[in-house]
């Protein structure tokens, strides 16, 4: 058994289809050059121990001592190390250690990528894992956070790249015909992804036919957005990108900053931008040419008194050591 062992993995986007997938439809995600990093280092004691950048608390079973928000937010980090040592009979605690770059609580999949890269430096304390048996443990974990979760964040945090997911099909990846120059933008405004789900809910049971031409739309996008991205039509898939915008605000989980954001992105060159995730604030994620017009884009909107960053899509996902 090793004394330490250290994990990261990607933060997510949803290029297309989020909402619409909770009834069928596909939807197609990436993950991104920013990371969760995890060290897990054996103790002498038996407790676990947890510190992130917004939360610390000492574990142990039902017992929690720490910050105000350690139940909420570290738990399932800490039941996902848990039911390793268990299974490992290790009778001994752990201190976790968790480092962030990517923005919490706007929908960039942080707590999916906490959860991945949790469960895989503590399974590398005892030996190499499987991906797919830490993407399973992660998933778990991640459904004490969000808890009818499809598994998606924790798929493509674990195995990187772009993938193609929808409930009936399951996960295929993408290959992309052309870099994708991306800006994301933070709208500053906090967002609760369980109050948006049920609010388009009601939408849809208070119009079925006409959420159901949206859902069809939506769908349709999906696939010529697989189809645009494998041909490395990025002007396609920049267009395609602003029409799911359009069902975005239609079903209501836009918000006034996140169109001002769009506004911005689209007038400074970007070739299309949406909201991305759960909507209702969180994030926007646009779609640049090259890098020159992609650093413009992010230049006009922290000039704007935004938060943004460039990034490109990670192909590694977990990365173990």
């Amino acid at each position: 058994m090793k004394s330490q062992a250290t994990a990261s993995a990607p933060a997510k986007v949803i290029l297309f289809g989020e909402h619409f997938v909770v009834y069928g439809n596909p939807a197609i995600l990436a993950s991104i050059d920013r990371r969760i990093t995890v060290r897990a280092k054996t103790a002498e004691h038996d407790k676990v121990f947890i510190k992130s950048d917004i939360a610390e608390g000492e574990f142990s079973g039902a017992t929690v001592k720490g910050s105000e928000n350690a139940e909420a937010v570290l738990r399932p980090l800490y039941s996902a190390v848990r039911q390793v040592l268990l299974e490992k009979k290790h009778e001994r605690g752990l201190e976790i250690e968790v480092r962030s770059d990517i923005p919490h609580g706007i929908g960039l999949g942080s707590s999916a990528a906490s959860c991945v890269a949790t469960v895989a430096a503590t399974c590398l304390l005892f030996e190499q894992p499987d991906r797919q048996a830490v993407c399973e443990r992660a998933v778990e974990a991640e459904r004490l956070i969000h808890k009818n979760s499809s598994g998606a964040d924790c798929y493509i945090s674990t195995f990187g790249g772009l993938i193609y997911y929808s409930k009936s099909e399951g996960f295929s990846k993408i290959r992309s015909g052309a870099e994708m120059y991306i800006v994301i933008a933070d709208t500053g405004i906090k967002h609760s992804t369980g109050d948006l789900v049920s609010s388009v809910k009601s939408l849809k049971e208070r119009n079925e036919q006409e959420f159901s031409r949206w859902t069809e739309q939506a769908r349709s996008i999906c696939g010529r957005a697989r189809s645009a991205i494998e041909a490395g039509d990025i002007r396609q898939m920049g267009a395609l990108m602003n029409e799911n915008q359009v069902l975005l605000s239609k079903i209501g989980v836009s918000h006034d900053v996140a169109d001002r954001l769009i506004e911005i992105a689209i007038k400074n060159g970007a070739l299309g931008a949406k909201v991305t995730g759960a909507g209702g604030g969180g994030a926007i994620i646009a779609l640049a040419l090259d890098k020159d017009s992609r650093s413009a884009i992010a230049g006009r909107i922290k000039e704007a008194g935004y938060n943004a960053f460039e990034a490109r899509i990670d192909y590694d996902g977990l990365i173990l050591g």
